[in-house]
């Protein structure tokens, strides 16, 4: 006989730490990129008076769930779910204070070229984009770490600031358009 786990389940407690980390605000503007069940946007959305969360994801299914789950703050105006790859999206230049996303492989694995600089253009003059990992073995954290963090810094956002606990990662960058990209000219 196994006993039962105790707590929240090893998801719950990721998606707490995340909502932690990313110290939100009432009135806070954020994308979520790759919402999955919307477990994140439900306690996102318990932090926002005035703010808003625009969560979507490429999968149907997961869409489906999320917008489930968040029913009640979708119809109180504070929840927007939609079925969107972040890779093709039209968003509005300026219009989140914080964009994260968590473990999602685009970051780290194949980034489509502009991705960056699209998710920079979406932030709001002092917003950060959030990007968070989780893995059994540090080893392979970290390397998530570095790599993200390399990609952000190629691409013009600064400062970048890691934090690697445990199988944890958490990649925070701002993006600041005034400065031009490394291998470019200003305007």
């Amino acid at each position: 006989m196994t006993a039962a786990p105790s707590g929240p389940p090893r998801g719950v407690d990721r998606q707490r730490w995340v909502v932690e980390t990313l110290s939100v605000r009432p009135g806070d503007r954020l994308l979520e990129i790759g919402c999955g069940g919307g477990t994140a946007t439900a306690l996102v959305a318990e932090r926002l008076a005035t703010g808003h969360v625009l969560a979507i994801d490429r999968a149907a299914t997961a869409v489906r769930q999320a917008r489930e789950r968040n029913a009640t703050r979708i119809h109180a105006g504070t929840v927007e779910v939609r079925h969107l790859d972040i890779a093709v999206a039209e968003l509005p230049d300026g219009s989140f204070d914080t964009v994260f996303a968590v473990n999602v492989s685009l970051f780290w694995l194949a980034t489509p070229p502009g991705l960056l600089d699209r998710i920079g253009r979406l932030l709001a003059p002092g917003g950060t984009l959030h990007v968070f990992a989780e893995r059994p073995v540090r080893a392979a954290v970290e390397a998530i770490a570095a790599q993200v963090s390399g990609a952000l810094q190629a691409s013009g956002f600064d400062p970048v600031t890691t934090v690697v606990t445990g199988g944890r990662a958490a990649v925070a960058a701002a993006r600041t358009l005034s400065r031009p990209r490394p291998g470019t000219s200003a305007p």
